[in-house]
């Protein structure tokens, strides 16, 4: 909302100042304002759906096109581009940009420069020339020296490239600078992105584990994110998902749901689209139905144009329909005609760079042609998607009829059920709240004792410290719970806080260790201090008057969806008096178990949590370890 206002302000200077004086156009300061809009937009572009970005653009562009010298702008090219496909056709565009005078000492405005320049030599779908990957590494490097904020855009670039080559590892690797990069890596659009990319990525390393978790995180960010787009393409990748572990009828009916929404929308490279439906039907023993889709494809026109990977695919799946049908012939010849499109296509890798220098095409007149086809295009598209929308909200509202008149007469049977439930779920609450809070003035308590201690044996500068972290771990305690769930993150942190306050309180006696692997905490939801009754317990009753460094870990770690916490010392361990010490003095085993089972339920299997006295070979330690369902962001 924010950048449409200023996109609408800036616009509103822009026709006053206009009225004001035709000639001059708008003012250096307004076309700065043009600009800043511009980049905004183009940083949050991993983060609008389609549709905003087109309509932003288009905003943009009109408003650059009232002003003077905007042909000189590359944040108007930049805008410009954003529209098109990698690898697109535009000589005339692309001899505009590189006309451009832009010094590296303006690193933004250079990096984007040579960004539309190489965006129009690399192709997301086809091979990518070595000549186009030595300009693009080129480049990166170049834009690290510069400490280009727009640097993600090349590593985006480059794990494409890598990708369509073949070469998944150095693919991966720039996607992961591209996360890394990017200034809005959290957000759940780019997120989905991200995990679009990591499920394809997987397929080629054949790791069945990840190549799941990253499936299932596209479906339920696109579900979350209500993008019909997203959901769809999802389809297509679980297609791929049960193909590779053997459940081909059931790839083809998830294939086909994606497949029709492509034929519809004709979003996509339609001779790979047909290629993929006919290489799960032939896995699935059906060579007739591949045949039948691979002659589909054929006939389109963007086969008939390139010598592509893909066509050397399509050749392949000819051939092993025919053999599997025992038209041993036809085979023959398809396998040789796919020998001869891979040769094309790796000698075509090789050639480009010389071919680019001698082809060269009336730009103007092209250009003239592409945009009069695309507003062609543009219309006819916008006559189906009326007709379309016609239809499909007459359907929507005799549905709503049926469902209104449905759910009147069935509204009042649940009224009183669903009164019941909301009765017994603030109950519940309530309870677990009052269990949560019994803790603090346990831990207060002791705490203030601490501090006294200090204050007895004129110990002013210490005191003094230990106030102020205490105070730190009151303001989070009073922060975090007031929340159901918090961010693993935010836990861990506070937990920090606490342990440092004991460690100070015993003069750092003992050590202290978080692992939490390779989770994502930002993103994992947990219950408030729920770990830290554990810890206190360790540093009391473990670690107290130890003859030796103590050691305390706290460990965080993933198995299947379930989220599991371990607190471990190398203390006294659990001898007579020390257990009823503890059953005397803690309720915190007690208390954390019924905040578990009113959160969870009381399925052990489910969630709960486990003690282990004197767990380690010497008859020292304890250890104790929490189970909780593992609850995400988006869930």
């Amino acid at each position: 909302m924010i950048l449409w206002i200023a996109v609408i302000s800036t616009v509103s200077l822009m026709i006053n100042a206009c009225h004001t004086d035709q000639s001059n156009g708008v003012s250096t300061n307004e076309q700065q304002r043009l600009d800043s809009v511009a980049k905004r937009e183009f940083l949050k572009y991993f983060t609008l759906s389609i549709e905003s970005r087109e309509a932003d653009a288009d905003t943009l562009l009109k408003a650059y096109e009232q002003t003077e010298g905007y042909r000189d702008n590359i944040y108007y090219w930049i805008t410009k581009v954003g529209k098109l496909n990698y690898g697109f056709k535009n000589d005339t565009l692309v001899k505009i940009v590189e006309a451009i005078d832009i010094p590296k000492s303006k690193p933004e405005e250079w990096v984007l420069q040579q960004l539309i320049l190489l965006k129009s030599k690399s192709n997301d779908r086809d091979l990518n020339p070595s000549a186009v990957l030595k300009q693009l590494i080129e480049a990166r490097s170049e834009a690290e020296k510069l400490n280009s904020i727009f640097i993600y855009e090349l590593d985006n670039l480059l794990a494409m490239s890598y990708y369509v080559n073949g070469d998944t590892e150095n693919s991966l690797k720039h996607v992961e600078l591209l996360k890394r990069n990017y200034p809005y890596p959290h957000h759940p659009r780019f997120r989905q992105m991200y995990y679009d990319i990591r499920f394809m990525l997987s397929l080629n390393y054949n790791d069945k584990v990840k190549t799941k978790e990253f499936l299932d995180s596209c479906q339920s960010l696109a579900i979350a994110l209500n993008d019909t787009l997203a959901l769809m393409r999802s389809y297509d990748f679980e297609a791929q998902w049960l193909k590779r572990t053997g459940r081909t009828q059931e790839a083809i009916e998830k294939a086909r749901v994606y497949f029709q929404f492509a034929n519809e929308t004709k979003r996509y490279n339609a001779i790979k689209r047909y290629l993929n439906f006919a290489e799960l039907f032939l896995a699935n023993g059906q060579p007739d139905s591949a045949i039948f889709y691979l002659n589909q494809g054929v006939k389109l026109d963007s086969i008939q144009k390139n010598n592509t990977k893909d066509l050397a695919g399509t050749y392949l799946v000819y051939s092993a329909s025919y053999a599997m049908k025992g038209d041993f012939k036809r085979a023959f010849d398809y396998s040789k005609k796919e020998n001869e499109a891979f040769k094309e296509a790796t000698e075509l890798i090789q050639k480009t760079e010389i071919a680019e220098l001698t082809a060269r095409y009336d730009a103007e007149r092209k250009d003239e042609a592409i945009q009069s086809l695309q507003t062609n295009n543009e219309l006819n598209d916008k006559l189906i998607l009326q007709q379309r929308w016609t239809f499909s909200i007459s359907i929507a509202l005799l549905a709503l009829l049926g469902f209104f008149l449905f759910n009147f007469y069935k509204q009042k049977l649940f009224k009183a059920r669903h009164d019941k439930l909301l009765l017994e779920n603030k109950q519940l609450l309530l309870e677990q709240k009052n269990r949560q809070n019994q803790l603090n003035p346990h831990f207060i308590y002791n705490s203030i004792a601490n501090l006294q201690g200090l204050i007895s044996t004129n110990q002013k500068q210490e005191a003094n410290q230990y106030l102020i972290t205490l105070t730190r771990v009151i303001r989070d305690m009073l922060e975090l719970n007031r929340k159901d769930f918090i961010p693993l993150e935010k836990e861990i942190k506070s937990l920090q806080n606490y342990v440092n306050l004991q460690q100070m309180r015993f003069s750092h006696s003992f050590d202290f260790k978080v692992d939490s692997t390779d989770l994502d905490i930002d993103n994992i939801l947990i219950p408030p201090m729920l770990i830290q009754p554990f810890v206190e317990n360790a540093i009391e009753h473990g670690l107290m008057n130890l003859d030796r460094q103590g050691c305390l870990q706290v460990k965080f770690y993933q198995d299947d969806r379930t989220l599991h916490i371990e607190i471990t010392d190398n203390g006294k361990g659990a001898t007579e008096e020390s257990v009823k010490n503890f059953e005397k003095e803690s309720l915190s085993h007690i208390i954390t178990q019924e905040r578990i089972e009113l959160l969870y339920g009381k399925d052990i299997k489910t969630a709960g949590l486990k003690t282990f006295p004197n767990f380690r070979t010497d008859g020292s330690g304890y250890k104790v370890e929490i189970y909780i369902p593992l609850t995400l962001f988006f869930d």
